[in-house]
């Protein structure tokens, strides 16, 4: 008896001294992180790795075989159920039950995703023997702390924990953690399960229901700091330098420098120039920590803020771009003896920079605090290939091969996708997965499903977005066309390396396309001594941005249908006039500013026969000054996308977005289709730029297709 009270004494001063010294993982701990940037430079030792779970495709094995770039991964009917294991095959109904995970060590779930996921789940912590949850796998991944309270957290309450279709709400086990789907394999089941896994030293209080009381106070101050985009308050009081100079053309300018140990805490910063886009991609910033001969930061400067190519402004915890085109970075980058903050301008035109660079003191330890790293690659003229055609030839393209000690924080890509195909069932460019090898990986920790999915979004969305871990700050559309910008900060996921890391992404498309540009960056913190296999910026890297100009094709969603430019079939108004501009179909616009409320703008189509239904699209320019208005067919209302009005703003972007028509009869001979302004605001767009037609055959030649 004796002995066992003092072994249970024992093990309660260890919890109680792991406690204070911060050692143990708790629910608590966890929130704490993820707004924690200051933690990311400390390199702790191998406590933890993160790995993901997911539906790849299982008949990807080995690089350089074409079951590499397999991509059955969640849509059904997989040639390999993408699962761990099958634990029991389909009944006569069709309904099996599979593995999705099972770790027998200490971890924490650190993120779910799914595009959709019909079937059941099966939760399990430690050695439970009856399910911690049981019900709809959709509600265990996108309700996450709705089902584990029963109900008692709702989350719309919690918005940031949510972001997008990925659930970030960690979820710690001490001993172990077991998934499990029930349903049928024709049907949708997609997912990403992200984990760390801890060393078996490691103390971990398993996630309790009783969690959601005690660390409440923790997840109301997370869900507010991540909605607001707050680091977690700087323990040391922050100094600021003032940046206001001019860098002339063809010049290099050293706009910072410190000494002694330090950390600049925050980098703010406004590019004046009269060709901005321009400047953003050919104005390099390089950031030199402690005499380094190469910078551990090497970008044009729009890249490095998440903001290429152009002003596109949006929020997140650690980088953001204001509607003024302040660019602010917030990852901590801390120094031992020196830094220095120098411009290369390549843009051809004086320049002006202006903001201000937060520094703070930083006590420097050797073997643990790391260096801030982030260096830019970009590939121009690849061709995308169509993912689905055996006969074409997908590739991985390379982010990331670094040797040394680390972790990976986040990751951005800038495209541009020259695709004719007015829809994303067309243009699409990432079908691809990511595939991230860590130190001595004979398969990759990370492998996933789609571009879109690491990005935490799905199904090609077009939408402009961006939460405090993820957005798609630029997307010129119709579909995915067009430049485009995503980026994923890896904070409380983050990805540490002790060996070595490799992050590559196939790059597969709907369609074959030629003339791509693929340009990204990983962000990550490594100590002294990492090598990287990044090439020096060239001046062909940051050439001319492309804008190729283009008119809509008829594939996969686009088939069957032609396409009228709206300035073809214009009525003459004083207040309509044709706009060009790179992203407008036809290198042009037909843009409308109405007056008044009620105010109208009409179009005649021609038709050889009567159509009893079919579906009318409009292509059209949302953005900041974009209007309100409802449609008329031969006089009728009608509606779109299923509303009676179509809203063409867009806060911060001007983008093309497709809207389609209900079901709609075009009469043999003249149609008429009506534009209704329907808000007494001035000043208002009304961007058109083309109409979409079935059946081609059926249009009189008194109309220009294009």
């Amino acid at each position: 008896m004796k002995s066992t009270i003092l072994s249970i004494t024992l093990a309660v001063l260890i919890v109680s001294a792991c406690h204070k010294s911060g050692l143990v993982v708790t629910t608590g701990s966890l929130l704490n992180e993820m707004t924690d940037l200051g933690r990311l430079p400390q390199y702790t030792g191998q406590t933890y790795r993160t790995i993901q779970y997911s539906s790849y495709d299982r008949r990807s094995t080995k690089p350089g075989e074409r079951s590499w770039f397999a991509n059955d991964d969640g849509f059904g009917n997989e040639p390999i159920p993408g699962f761990e294991q099958v634990l029991k095959r389909p009944d006569t109904n069709g309904i099996g039950e599979y593995l999705i995970c099972n770790i027998e060590q200490p971890g924490a779930i650190v993120r779910l995703w799914t595009a959709g996921i019909e079937g059941q789940i099966r939760f399990y912590l430690d050695d439970m023997s009856t399910p911690f949850y049981e019900g709809l796998a959709s509600d265990f991944f996108w309700k996450t702390m709705e089902v584990l309270s029963a109900g008692e957290m709702r989350m719309d309450s919690l918005q940031a924990l949510r972001q997008f279709d990925a659930v970030y709400f960690p979820i710690p086990f001490a001993e172990g953690c077991r998934i499990e789907w029930i349903g049928n394999l024709h049907d949708i089941h997609f997912y990403h399960v992200g984990v760390r896994i801890y060393n078996q030293d490691v103390i971990v209080e398993t996630f309790k229901a009783t969690d959601f009381l005690r660390y409440a106070p923790e997840i109301n101050q997370t869900n507010q700091e991540l909605l607001n985009e707050q680091n977690k308050k700087a323990k040391r009081k922050p100094k600021s330098q003032s940046v206001e100079m001019k860098v002339p053309a063809s010049s290099s300018i050293e706009i910072f420098s410190a000494r002694r140990n330090q950390a600049i805490e925050r980098i703010c910063l406004t590019i004046q120039a009269e060709n901005y886009e321009e400047a953003l991609r050919k104005c390099i910033i390089r950031i030199y920590f402690d005499g380094a001969d190469t910078p551990q930061v090497a970008s044009p400067v729009g890249d490095f803020f998440g903001t290429a190519p152009g002003h596109n402004p949006y929020r997140s915890l650690p980088f953001g771009v204001q509607t003024d085109s302040t660019m602010i970075c917030r990852f901590p980058m801390p120094f031992k003896h020196s830094a220095r903050i120098v411009l290369d301008n390549h843009s051809g035109e004086m320049i002006g920079v202006t903001g201000k660079i937060r520094t703070m003191d930083y006590k420097w330890e050797e073997g643990i605090t790391m260096h801030f790293y982030c260096r830019w690659r970009i590939n121009h003229d690849l061709t995308a290939s169509n993912i689905s055609d055996s006969s074409s030839e997908i590739r991985d393209i390379p982010y990331l091969n670094a040797s040394g000690r680390g972790r990976i924080v986040g990751a951005a890509a800038f495209l541009y996708n020259p695709s004719n195909v007015p829809t994303s069932w067309g243009n699409w460019w990432g079908e691809g997965d990511e595939k991230i090898f860590i130190d001595r990986d004979s398969f990759p920790s990370f492998f996933g499903t789609g571009s879109e999915d690491y990005f935490n979004y799905s199904w090609s969305s077009p939408r402009i977005f961006s939460y405090a871990y993820c957005g798609q700050p630029r997307n010129d559309g119709p579909g995915n066309r067009g430049n485009v910008t995503n980026f994923r900060w890896h904070i409380i996921d983050d990805i540490p390396f002790y060996e070595k890391a490799s992050f590559t992404m196939e790059l597969g498309h709907h369609g074959t396309v030629p003339g791509f540009t693929y340009g990204r960056i990983v962000y990550f913190y490594a100590l002294p001594g990492l090598t990287t296999d990044h090439p020096e910026i060239s001046m062909e890297d940051i050439g001319e941005i492309a804008y190729r100009t283009w008119r809509p094709e008829a594939y996969k969603g686009s088939a069957g249908f032609s396409f009228i430019q709206a300035e073809n079939i214009m009525n003459q108004q004083p207040n309509m006039k044709v706009e060009p501009g790179k992203m407008w179909a036809d290198g042009s616009i037909l843009m409308w500013k109405p007056q008044s409320n009620g105010e109208k703008n009409s179009f005649q189509i021609r038709f050889k026969h009567t159509i009893e239904s079919t579906r009318i699209g409009f292509t059209l320019a949302h953005g900041p000054h974009g209007g309100k208005i409802s449609i008329m067919v031969n006089g009728k209302p009608i509606k779109v996308d299923n509303h009676q009005t179509v809203d063409l703003f867009e806060p911060n972007q001007r983008i093309l977005a497709n809207h389609f028509s209900e079901p709609v009869r075009m009469n043999k001979g003249q149609n008429e289709i009506t534009f209704i302004y329907i808000s007494a605001e001035k000043g208002k767009n009304i961007g058109i730029d083309f109409f979409w037609i079935n059946d081609k055959t059926n249009i009189l030649n008194n109309t220009t297709s294009i």
